[in-house]
């Protein structure tokens, strides 16, 4: 067997997060940090087994929050009996929308070509606007109802599990829930 320490990761420190926009001649960071917790994900132990100098990037577009999922690692770990390294795009799966498993080079070249990006707005109606040190802010509200608010939050939810203890995404696709009752307010 494996020495383990050889081939675990500390899942928050191989998870970055960042937000991204269209730059001169590609996407530029705006800000990237780590999650504070990653057990909801990858287990009690935050521990991913099967990669040396494992870094797995999530990124989000700023204007639209549309997510990208970039794994990169030195070494995987050759499957031995049942002892194998975990499919982290898999288990990413079911915390993210499809569209996050594209290409990098797919996500970036959307993000650097997205006409739209520069006159983006939030859905829903705008409630209030005010400035603040010297920036301006707007405060946006829709329901979930709203297939373009449900979007946005089905792609950055996955940031309640990583940020908020015991936190959980919402249902989007629950018959049962009413999404009609709530509302989503943007800033």
């Amino acid at each position: 067997m494996a020495d383990q320490d050889e081939w675990s990761s500390n899942a928050n420190e191989a998870l970055s997060i960042s937000f991204v926009q269209a730059g001169q001649q590609s996407p530029v960071k705006l800000s990237s940090f780590q999650p504070k917790f990653t057990y909801p994900i990858f287990g009690e132990e935050e521990c991913i087994f099967g990669y040396q100098n494992l870094k797995i990037n999530i990124r989000f577009a700023a204007h639209d929050l549309l997510p990208n999922v970039s794994v990169k690692y030195d070494k995987k770990f050759k499957t031995v009996g049942d002892t194998k390294a975990l499919d982290i795009e898999e288990t990413l799966r079911e915390w993210l929308p499809e569209v996050s498993f594209e290409t990098l080079a797919e996500f970036n070249h959307r993000i650097q070509y997205d006409t739209s990006a520069k006159v983006w707005k939030p859905p829903g109606k705008l409630i209030e606007s005010y400035t603040s040190r010297g920036r301006n802010f707007e405060i946006w509200c829709g329901d979930l109802i709203d297939l373009v608010v449900r979007q946005l939050i089905d792609r950055i939810q996955i940031l309640v599990s990583l940020f908020i203890e015991g936190g959980t995404p919402i249902p989007l696709d629950d018959a049962d829930w009413s999404l009609a009752k709530w509302r989503i307010f943007f800033v």
